[in-house]
């Protein structure tokens, strides 16, 4: 089988991964990406413990223990900005300090660019995987027996079967699979960058989450030096669905860290002044989001990750990723059936599987979101009370999640 994945992020890298490793022939796949290299934008993401299990599965988190890519996180902790008072707290351990599940895993704050190197270290010792950088799609075309994408360069390729990972601005959705499903672009926008400040100094052990009227602020170590932090800030912006993320320069460095600073200003938690203060290297990115539901596959091509559902985020986004992935390359090992027979057979049983997972992510995504919006001081402890009990209404349904192993789970395939 000929498999070309579009899109050579965590999703498309997983995607080869898990395709080679349970499909018994391993098939010939080839990655495109538009980049001319690999993609070293984007800050600091979380990893829950089923994100870091399923790294396990695909031997990626083997290469991040080798070369001791960021830091373990036993909960997030949320706070309110106007009392300092603790909300509540996100946790990945059991009551003794243990990890979760099987094999016992906490989260985990990795720069994203580290997570793409181990993923693509793995991956580039795959032999039946070669991947192509700085090619532009243009075109895709598909039948009963192929598909067949047209590239800028003119040099066309055809498949057996074409994946779709590249994001929420995907080309395989927008040329082939549904052209009308767009991004919409949510009013808010993240701001990133890094501080230094000792941890002695601030009320949280590893993660922090400060709700304030005007919007949320998140501290976090990412790598094993305490006192360095990834620090985010989402907030309302103007429109600025023109620029797809940027690394702000001169004036707009200075511009941000106002911003941010003038958003959290606590005298209850004065470190939060300090923490932005300290920052350099901010980033600012528009949240855009697809709508629910929405078609996912066609004859010969199917969509992965955000360019299936993507959504504002809430922590989780990289485990769905690569739980999609591995999901869709277990369905694909699996011998035809009454049941499953064919692509269209297998990607109906992907989206069976995977629909529940992405629909109720989306859910909770979008309730989380909407609290960051400028609000009043009474709604703003509205907010905070209705924090508290979503904290306590999903505690369990979080532990069970982050417990999961879908490399060995019972899928119901047969």
């Amino acid at each position: 089988m000929k498999v070309i994945i579009v899109g050579a992020g965590i999703a498309g890298l997983a995607a080869a991964i898990a395709l080679t490793k349970w499909i018994s022939e391993a098939p010939s796949i080839t990655l495109v990406e538009l980049r001319s290299q690999p993609s070293t934008t984007g800050g600091a993401i979380g990893l829950t413990p089923n994100a870091l299990r399923a790294l396990h599965r695909l031997g990626v988190l083997q290469v991040i223990e080798k070369y001791g890519y960021g830091s373990s996180v036993d909960c997030i902790e949320l706070f309110d900005s106007h009392t300092g008072g603790q909300l509540g707290r996100i946790n990945f351990t059991t009551m003794t300090g243990e990890g979760l599940g099987d094999p016992p895993l906490k989260g985990h704050r990795i720069m994203r660019s580290d997570l793409l190197k181990a993923l693509l270290e793995v991956v580039e010792n795959l032999p039946n995987v070669d991947i192509q950088y700085g090619r532009k799609i243009t075109a895709i075309h598909e039948d009963d027996q192929h598909v067949l994408l047209t590239f800028a360069d003119g040099v066309p390729m055809q498949a057996d079967l074409l994946i779709g990972s590249d994001g929420i601005h995907s080309k395989v959705r927008t040329l082939l699979i549904q052209p009308d499903r767009q991004p919409e672009y949510t009013g808010l926008a993240a701001a990133s960058g890094f501080t230094e400040l000792s941890s002695d100094q601030i009320h949280w052990k590893q993660t922090g989450l400060t709700q304030s009227q005007r919007g949320s602020f998140m501290s976090s170590l990412y790598t094993p030096d305490t006192d360095k932090h990834y620090v985010a800030a989402i907030m309302e912006t103007e429109d600025v669905r023109s620029r797809d993320g940027w690394l702000a320069k001169g004036a707009e460095q200075d511009q941000i860290k106002q911003n941010v600073l003038g958003r959290y200003q606590s005298k209850a938690m004065p470190y939060l002044a300090t923490l932005i203060e300290k920052s350099h290297d901010w980033n600012l990115y528009p949240v855009f989001k697809l709508g629910p539901r929405g078609t996912w596959s066609t004859k010969r091509a199917v969509l992965l990750g955000d360019a299936a559902h993507a959504m504002p985020p809430q922590g989780e986004s990289a485990a769905i990723a690569l739980e999609d992935a591995i999901v869709f390359g277990r369905i694909m090992s699996v011998s035809s059936s009454s049941t499953i027979n064919g692509l269209h057979g297998r990607f109906m049983a992907y989206e069976r599987i995977r629909r529940p997972r992405a629909d109720e992510a989306y859910r909770q995504a979008t309730f989380g979101w909407d609290t960051n919006k400028d609000c009043s001081w009474f709604q703003h402890k509205m907010r905070g009370w209705l924090t508290v009990v979503f904290l306590w209404w999903t505690a369990a349904s979080r532990v069970k999640r982050y417990s999961e192993d879908l490399a060995t789970a019972d899928l119901d395939l047969i």
